[in-house]
């Protein structure tokens, strides 16, 4: 039987150990659990067809991605008795006017065709936003995309562990894995990846997520994700709890002390958004997003036995359980969705 050693158990490694654990092979995990590993801090939004990157791999990666997701948070759920905290309560994209809605609505719509997992696509007006997230400002109108959804990183992550050891593979939290490995070497390191391997070039931006609690009369209703402008996102963490994000900085510190300055503006950001609420107990979760050329990510062999697979930046948790899939299914000599090609460069 072939063997297999996963490197990094961030989303990347983790899904790929638990696919190929799945599929009756040998796989060994090792992972340090480094502080600021992008998947245990992500907000873990799943809706990459609001996105307005023109890179057509890197869409395809995350189309198939959230199709994927579904079947494979109900198999994984139902095999380990792990909830992963999945849900798809949809995603409101707010813009500043009607006429940039309306675009916006023409561009996310003509994606149905290709993507009908996405559900509906609806304008709402600033009362109708109101209507379904009370928390939110009336300010701007929106589009909305009934697919969307979220996960949590860690709850997930914690999952895949489950199933990996249920299908007889093995994990070890430790610093170092051995130094002599047989059969195949996968390596997901993320932004500690250039520790080994210089191939593929990897940096890594600090994402800073502020999480927060509402004082407010109102009771959480399990409301939608928010895609507010810019770069800006909201989502529900728990009853009348919720995190925004995000900044980026570009960094080849592994310094993961929350800044001030950040700090200060999400919270502004929060209080911008939810204009009617006392915002309290906030704290700033910091995370280290590995990026690779044209930030698209990369998998493929940088020698004869060693498989690497990195870069996945903003969209992991999207793109992760799917190059799990994949990667698995390429690594057996098996046909692939995806063309694996097309990231191996």
């Amino acid at each position: 039987m072939s063997k297999f050693t996963v490197i990094g158990a961030g989303i990347a490694g983790a899904s790929i150990a638990y696919h190929l654990a799945k599929a009756g092979y040998s796989v060994t995990v090792y992972d340090r659990s480094d502080q600021g590993q992008a998947t245990r801090a992500s907000a873990g939004i799943i809706c990459p067809w609001v996105s307005q990157r023109r890179n057509q791999k890197w869409y395809r990666l995350v189309q198939e991605g959230a199709r994927y997701y579904p079947h494979f948070i109900d198999e994984l759920e139902n095999a380990t008795k792990r909830s992963t905290g999945y849900k798809r309560k949809g995603a409101i994209c707010l813009f500043k006017d009607d006429h940039i809605q309306e675009l916006a609505f023409q561009r996310i719509s003509a994606k149905q065709e290709g993507s009908p997992e996405m559900g509906a696509v609806k304008k709402l007006t600033k009362e109708q936003v109101k209507a379904i997230h009370p928390h939110l400002t009336n300010e701007y109108p929106a589009v909305y995309v009934e697919g969307g959804g979220q996960i949590n990183g860690e709850s997930l992550l914690d999952a895949l562990k489950q199933g990996i050891l249920l299908y007889g593979g093995k994990w070890f939290d430790q610093d170092q894995a051995p130094t002599t490995l047989t059969g195949t070497v996968i390596y997901t390191a993320g932004a500690w990846s250039g520790e080994f391997f210089q191939t593929p070039m990897v940096y890594h931006q600090r994402a800073e997520l502020l999480h927060f609690k509402l004082n407010h009369h109102l009771t959480s209703q399990h409301t939608p994700v928010v895609m507010g402008l810019g770069p800006m996102y909201l989502i529900e963490t728990g009853p009348n709890t919720f995190a925004i994000g995000t900044t980026h900085e570009d960094t080849d510190s592994f310094d993961l002390a929350p800044s001030i300055e950040n700090q200060r503006y999400l919270l502004e950001e929060a209080k911008r958004y939810f204009p009617e609420a006392i915002i309290n107990d906030h704290y700033v979760a910091v995370g280290l997003r590995p990026f690779t050329r044209d930030s698209l990510p990369y998998m493929g062999f940088v020698k004869q036995n060693v498989f690497v697979v990195n870069g996945l930046g903003s969209t992991g948790l999207t793109a992760g359980p799917v190059i799990g899939r994949e990667v698995t299914s390429y690594l057996l000599g098996e046909e692939t969705t995806l063309n694996l090609n097309d990231y191996n460069y």
